[in-house]
Parts: C-alpha cells; structure tokens; sequence
C-alpha cells in the first residue's frame, strides 16, 4: 500500500513542476516576472523552508517538489529585483 501512496506522491510532484514551467518560461523570455513581488517572496522562502524540513524527515519526493519550487520561484524573484 505504502508503495502505491508514493506513484501519487510522484503524480503531484510532476503535475505541480509542470504547472510552474510556462510561467518560469514566461518570465525568462519577457526577463520581467508578472507575479506580485510579495507572493513571490513568500512562496520563495516558504519553499526554501520546507526544502530544509523535507531534508529533516528524509522525505525525497517533498525535498525534490520544494527543491523544484524553490528554484522556479527564485528564477521570478531575480527578475522581480532586475530591473
């Protein structure tokens, strides 16, 4: 049973990083990000945050979702400071 709980934990992990792809795509090729800079810093450093608690629990399919968010959402924060 564990083993079919993590396939949807995988699931979820891949839908979630596909949804962030088209806007990390938009927001390298426009090199402005359109998402409001206060969301993006919240959802940054609260990826950034459970990366750290994944790693705790040892949890490899949240460490790789968060890791992933972290970094997409880091890519729309740089270009929020790039001006």
């Amino acid at each position: 049973m564990i083993e079919y709980i993590n396939y949807l934990g995988i699931l979820g992990l891949i839908l979630i990083a596909i949804g962030w792809v088209p806007q990390t795509i938009q927001t390298i090729k426009q090199k402005k990000n359109h998402l409001n800079l206060k969301f993006n810093l919240l959802y940054t450093f609260g990826s950034l945050s459970l990366v750290v608690y994944a790693i705790y629990i040892s949890d490899k399919i949240f460490i790789l979702l968060n890791g992933i968010a972290f970094f997409m959402s880091g890519v729309g924060l740089f270009y929020n400071f790039k001006k």
